[in-house]
């Protein structure tokens, strides 16, 4: 379970539902892109089925241009990351992801 909360009221959200909600969301970005081939009309779509996937919680998913990466904001000092190519989702707290992020490349 992962836990968010928008202000109103907290949120156990499964893990393997939102893994699969966007897993679902990406697969549609790019068949957009397939029939319609107009990036912002797709990503219009897109956004659209964030907001109805996630209602007021949306404004703590962040994403790429093209929905292949995710990261959800926790409630509880928490981040969700998703790679909806490879699957891969994995939960870290912030202080160890900005560890992760400032970490300098090995030689």
């Amino acid at each position: 379970m992962f836990r968010m909360d928008d202000g109103v009221m907290p949120r156990e959200l499964r893990i393997d539902i939102i893994r699969q909600g966007l897993s679902e969301l990406r697969k549609r970005y790019e068949s957009c892109l397939e029939a319609v081939g107009k990036p912002p009309l797709c990503h219009a779509m897109a956004a659209g089925l964030l907001l109805e996937m996630f209602g007021s919680l949306s404004q703590f998913v962040m994403h790429d241009a093209e929905f292949k990466h995710f990261i959800l904001r926790g409630a509880d000092g928490t981040l969700l990351v998703y790679d909806a190519e490879s699957g891969m989702c994995r939960v870290v707290g912030i202080s160890e992801a900005v560890k992760d992020l400032l970490r300098q490349p090995s030689a």
